[in-house]
């Protein structure tokens, strides 16, 4: 979870990631990879949607579900 940052990362806030203005859908714990938590984005008109992984970048990804799925 990001815990030292200005933007509030719980559900439902809009963050900035580079350009893109986004709202947050859920954070997803990711142990035993050893990177941090990745944070499922969507846009604000609700059509695209992304997986954000802090010091490796955003993603963009097919669907909501595909957004939300743990990945491991």
């Amino acid at each position: 979870m990001i815990t030292r940052s200005t933007q509030n990362w719980t559900p439902n806030s809009i963050v900035k990631v580079g350009f893109l203005r986004l709202r947050v859908i859920c954070s997803i714990a990711t142990p035993g990879n050893y990177r941090p938590d990745e944070y499922a984005l969507e846009s604000l008109d609700g059509r695209a949607f992304y997986r954000f992984t802090p010091h490796y970048g955003v993603n963009r990804v097919t669907d909501r579900a595909a957004a939300v799925e743990p990945s491991f």
